[in-house]
């Protein structure tokens, strides 16, 4: 079996970190593929982390209250899968808060 790294997720440009609100599972909890792991709380929003691999939660790497800087490894997930490819770091997928740039209109023509 190949162990996933849950990581913060990036939640907006300006967003460098984000504070553990709840987890939802501790370690030895079977997970889902998109099943919220944890809850977390930036200045802007408040969001769920959806787990990024099927499995066996190994490991959790900071308690609540605690602030992670985004990109950090929070928890590790020991998949079901044991691909190579499900052991590499993988950004856990969430809302982004930001709305995308729009391209300026131009008025001359």
């Amino acid at each position: 079996m190949a162990i996933v790294d849950l990581v913060m997720p990036k939640m907006g440009e300006s967003i460098t970190e984000a504070t553990i609100l709840k987890w939802h599972k501790k370690p030895g909890d079977a997970v889902k593929m998109d099943e919220t792991v944890l809850e977390i709380a930036t200045d802007k929003v408040d969001s769920e982390v959806p787990s990024t691999g099927a499995g066996t939660i190994t490991e959790i790497l900071f308690k609540e209250n605690d602030v992670v800087a985004v990109g950090t490894v929070i928890a590790r997930i020991n998949s079901e899968g044991g691909s190579a490819a499900a052991s590499a770091p993988v950004a856990a997928a969430a809302p982004t808060p930001v709305a995308a740039p729009v391209a300026p209109v131009n008025k001359g023509e």
